[in-house]
């Protein structure tokens, strides 16, 4: 078992990630930065941040097989106490940009009601160079453009979700120490 390490200040580097992370799915589209030394087995620095930030003992995590490894997980149960659930309704998931996994499947069951929404984590190879988003919404003054390159899975989900409004997912796209997030709220045009 290989146990990395997380925080430096635990208290202090806690509320500075999750201010940073509030302040990406305030403002739709914004790339913020969430800075660690090294990110757990295959994830990012980024994807780390934000699970440590955002689960814990009551907080089950649904986790991309993709992603699987003994490192990623030891590190999970010790720092977190987050529980590896394979339920699609958990409140917390983390996807692989080549990932099988449709979204789709985190808006069904249980989860439609914003109240018992899926926050879903996509690692992605960057967050420049894909697809044009045009982004609207609560949060945005005007139009937002944004071209972080996605799974096509994902863009298939964007493009039915423009029809189906609002999906209860929230998605935060994570590259290295970056991380930029689409609210459920955020209405979504990819061109």
């Amino acid at each position: 078992m290989t146990l990395l390490a997380s925080f430096n200040h635990p208290v202090a580097d806690a509320q500075h990630a999750f201010r940073r992370i509030l302040k990406a799915m305030s403002e739709p589209g914004v790339m913020v930065s969430l800075p660690l030394q090294h990110g757990w087995g295959s994830i990012s620095p980024a994807a780390t941040v934000v699970l440590l930030t955002l689960v814990d003992r009551e907080t089950p995590l649904w986790l991309d097989k993709a992603l699987y490894n003994e490192t990623l997980l030891a590190n999970l149960r010790f720092h977190t106490g987050a529980p590896v659930t394979d339920r699609y309704q958990a409140p917390v998931a983390l996807l692989h940009a080549r990932s099988d996994i449709d979204p789709q499947h985190f808006a069904a069951g249980d989860n439609l009601s914003p109240e018992k929404s899926t926050t879903v984590i996509f690692e992605v190879p960057s967050l420049n160079g894909g697809l044009t988003l045009r982004l609207r919404g609560p949060g945005l003054r005007e139009t937002r453009a944004i071209a972080p390159q996605l799974p096509e899975k994902l863009l298939a989900f964007l493009r039915q979700r423009a029809q189906v409004f609002p999906q209860p997912i929230d998605l935060i796209f994570t590259c290295g120490e970056a991380m930029m997030a689409l609210p459920h709220t955020t209405q979504v045009e990819v061109c």
